[in-house]
């Protein structure tokens, strides 16, 4: 059953969308997930784009300024584009009069975040097979995506559990005060001094724990940097410890200006950071690596159902750990240069974003796929964006397999998504800073959270699937030298003053990451006459169509949430 409301939003999509005469062709339904495509079919680079840029570059910035819409790909220069509802049982779009050498782009976007998948065929032949209408589209399983490992796992379970507060009491003290400084913090936090600490023990258990033992390093204005015990000097020395302290310390006061306060439960004014190999062990016991975490028990008090918590704001990071003692390898020039300083603001969002929703504005946790790529962001506006252009890489090579609103488990590819998209919005948002407030300090979560918190003046732009469909555009476009439109592709990424790294997105660079990470953007392939495809929710398929002169037929799923962008490129 449609409702008033998704037909409303529904409408409001059709309303940007341009599609010429119909034409009756029958409608195929497969089930979700798989596409019937050929599996001939090639993936070519699109025309025109860069080759591989020089090291640490963006890509192309060249093409037209001002991308303008159409309703006819006769009228499309090259840049411009026209928006195609592809719900209707039959269709087509009239590719007479456009120059036998011109070439297109189609992205096709299911819009829906967690509805059915999209189905279409294409084809520039009426007499192609009739589609088949008896199979009906499932449900999108929750199984897990291709590349997701436990340590993943782990940290959906540490997001569902901030969703399930039932059995645990509320804190008395929650109020953060940035401003309270080391004299005023509690007398037993000095330099030198020890606190045992309760660690989480397994990848799955919430009361399974371990109790270690750490020295206070380093005591800023709002943090404490504690060292496991085990730990010795070639592995972190306290001057290693002192520059990332400082450096944090500093971190904590602009993400906050950003986001909101984090919670204070212990009154103490201070956020503590404890560098453990334990947390290397967990990365291990799933064959993997766990950077660090935030676990929100620890804001509620010890109870004999909560029996880990610390009662306190702290935040577990992994250490270089070069043999392997403790897990997988991880050498300590790369852990102090990419994986520490990354996920130090990414897992302070988390707690920030716990305390605003559910103390403060008392909602629940954010949904974990939204919560992760606000996380991912904050790395990226606190300047240590070095990481995330490996996991939206691994994104953009197939961008049909993920589901932007992940049902679970969101891993790395899921992850990198999320971040490419809310980095989108936050460009296109008109008031960043505002736009970043009004996702954290609210008690809406999943895509009413981003519509409501976004809240633009255009009425064409306002609404998530509104959102994905111009995003799939700039997915699609960016760094190809095609358009220079912002509304349509990313601002060119800046090196951060204060980090040296860079800020923002390049989808066709060699990112300069540590890690020799090349992106080269969607994968496109050929439209050679005909095709039958799935899109699950919340995802996009990319086609290169040339030689059409006349008529591209289509069949979708009526009255479901498929649409395309046909964008010029020569």
């Amino acid at each position: 059953m449609v409702t008033n409301q998704k037909f409303q939003r529904r409408r409001k999509i059709k309303k940007i969308v341009a599609v010429s005469t119909l034409l009756l062709i029958s409608l195929l339904l497969i089930s979700c997930g798989s596409a019937s495509s050929s599996t001939s079919e090639a993936v070519t680079p699109l025309a025109g784009l860069p080759s591989q840029e020089t090291k640490g570059s963006s890509g192309n910035t060249s093409g037209v300024t001002i991308t303008n819409t159409s309703s006819s790909p006769k009228e499309l220069n090259v840049g411009d584009l026209m928006y195609l509802d592809l719900n209707a049982l039959q269709g087509s779009v009239d590719f007479s009069g456009v120059n036998a050498n011109a070439e297109f782009l189609l992205s096709i976007a299911n819009t829906s975040a967690t509805q059915q998948s999209f189905n279409v065929q294409l084809s520039s032949d009426l007499s192609a097979p009739e589609l088949d209408v008896s199979k009906e589209v499932s449900q999108p399983t929750n199984s897990l995506e291709e590349g997701n490992d436990v340590t993943e796992i782990f940290h959906e379970v540490l997001r569902l559990r901030e969703r399930e507060q039932d059995g645990l009491e509320m804190p008395k003290e929650v109020s953060f005060s940035a401003s309270k400084s080391v004299e005023s913090a509690s007398p037993s936090i000095s330099e030198g001094s020890t606190q045992s600490f309760k660690v989480l023990a397994s990848l799955s258990s919430a009361t399974s724990y371990v109790t270690v033992n750490g020295v206070a390093e380093c005591v800023g204005s709002n943090v404490v940097f504690y060292v496991d015990d085990r730990v010795t000097t070639d592995i972190l020395s306290s001057k290693e410890v002192g520059a990332l302290c400082t450096q944090f310390d500093e971190t904590v006061t602009k993400e906050q200006a950003l986001f909101g306060s984090a919670s204070d439960v212990n009154g103490d004014g201070k956020i503590v950071v404890f560098l453990t190999p334990q947390v290397n062990h967990l990365g291990g016991l799933g064959g993997g690596i766990v950077t660090g975490f935030f676990n929100s028990i620890d804001l509620h008090p010890a109870t004999s159902s909560n029996p880990a918590s610390n009662n306190m704001e702290i935040l577990y990071i992994m250490v270089p750990d070069p043999n392997g003692i403790y897990g997988v390898p991880v050498s300590k020039s790369f852990a102090l240069s990419n994986l520490i300083l990354a996920v130090l603001p990414h897992e302070l969002q988390h707690a920030i974003s716990y305390n605003q929703h559910v103390f403060v504005n008392k909602g629940l946790a954010e949904e974990a796929w939204l919560n992760e790529g606000m996380s991912h962001l904050a790395e990226d506006l606190m300047g240590q964006n070095q990481e995330n252009p490996s996991r939206y890489g691994i994104f953009l090579n197939s961008p049909s397999s993920y589901s932007l609103v992940a049902g679970s488990s969101p891993g790395l590819a899921a992850r990198g998504a999320a971040y490419l998209f809310m980095r989108y919005l936050y460009e296109q948002s008109g008031n960043a800073g505002q736009f970043m407030k009004n996702m954290i300090q609210t008690s809406q979560v999943g895509t009413r959270n981003i519509e409501t918190a976004f809240a633009g003046s255009a009425s064409d732009f306002d609404q998530f699937g509104e959102f994905f469909l111009r995003w799939s555009v700039a997915l699609g476009i960016t760094d190809g030298g095609i358009s220079q439109d912002r509304r349509y592709t990313y601002q060119p990424r800046v090196q951060d003053s204060v980090t040296g790294n860079w800020g923002g997105v390049c989808l066709r660079c060699n990112s300069d990451d540590n890690r020799g990470t090349v992106l080269s953007g969607v994968p496109v392939s050929n439209f050679s006459g005909s095709l039958s495809a799935s899109t699950l929710p919340s995802s996009a398929r990319f086609y290169k169509i040339t030689g059409l002169q006349n008529k591209l037929y289509f069949s979708g799923a009526n009255g479901s949430n498929g649409y395309g962008a046909l964008i010029r490129t020569k």
